[in-house]
């Protein structure tokens, strides 16, 4: 008996000290770097045509998470006002881990582009990003391409994409852009600096006065089968001030054309579980669409 006690006593210790040892902790993943992902990207085995292969480059960031705002910053003062702040010096920001809409758009196609020359190296990815992003790719607040039809107005100027939507049957959008100057005080805080104050102000009386064509809502689904994959399409809406509410991209599923877009209500990526007329006319704000196509890249 006593040897049966002390055995039993023996397992018992060891059953609880085997439940003590504490747990090997498992290595925390790798986070991936911007050049990580790019170099990803770089694998994907290049399409036929440069929009077949924004649309596959867009494929593989869905579910991409959509960013937190740096429009502004704001210091609250004693007396319990807000004071806004500028945002930090204008630098050529690489994030290929979240996106806006233009983001998304701008990335899309600065990949795609890089995918088509030697070597496909990072660098080339951010010379192409920035000169998709900025007027004469100079990198300033001012210069930056903030009005999505002035970014279709100098992208189809240096040929990385072709305005297609007045030969699809578009009429012209009299609206005055004037936006950002009007909300300098509450989301601009880089308009509180005169000089590119101004510069923005001039820019808006260029696009006010620069024709600028669009197809209304109730027209899209008229026009809907001569979209192409890849096609860039820009929201038009009753915001005033503003030209567009949002960007995406066309992609066929099941033959009907849907948008891919990085979505403020979701958060995300996604692609619409309906057709582009359906998210169209879904938003009492939306007005219409502008459509531009990419251009080939020459060999």
């Amino acid at each position: 008996m006593r040897i049966h006690f002390i055995l039993a006593s023996l397992l018992l210790t060891t059953t609880l000290c085997a439940q003590k040892l504490p747990k090997k902790k498992k290595a925390a993943p790798k986070q991936l770097t911007h050049q990580n992902i790019f170099n990803q990207k770089m694998r994907i085995p290049v399409q036929t045509t440069l929009a077949d292969d924004v649309v596959v480059l867009g494929r593989s960031f869905l579910k991409s998470q959509y960013p937190k705002s740096t429009t502004f910053k704001t210091q609250y003062k004693k007396d319990g006002s807000v004071e806004l702040q500028p945002i930090e010096k204008e630098v050529l920001v690489i994030n290929l881990k979240n996106f806006d809409c233009v983001t998304f758009i701008e990335n899309m196609v600065a990949l795609a582009q890089t995918r088509t020359i030697n070597p496909k190296s990072f660098d080339s990815y951010k010379k192409n990003l920035q000169h998709i992003r900025y007027r004469m790719g100079d990198i300033d607040y001012a210069a930056r391409l903030h009005y999505f039809s002035d970014w279709i107005f100098e992208n189809e100027k240096r040929g990385v994409i072709k305005n297609i939507t007045k030969q699809l049957g578009g009429i012209l959008l009299d609206k005055d852009i004037n936006y950002m100057t009007s909300k300098k005080d509450t989301l601009y805080g880089n308009l509180a600096d005169n000089a590119t104050y101004v510069a923005m102000q001039k820019l808006e009386h260029d696009i006010t006065h620069r024709e600028k064509w669009y197809i209304p809502k109730e027209n899209v689904e008229d026009i809907e089968n001569q979209l192409k994959d890849g096609d860039i399409i820009g929201v038009t809406n009753r915001l005033g001030g503003m030209d567009m509410a949002h960007v995406g991209m066309i992609i066929h599923i099941n033959g009907q054309p849907r948008l891919m877009h990085a979505s403020s209500q979701f958060h995300k990526v996604v692609i619409t579980e309906g057709s582009l007329m359906d998210y169209i006319r879904d938003k009492k704000a939306h007005t219409g669409i502008m459509v531009a196509r990419l251009v080939e890249a020459k060999k």
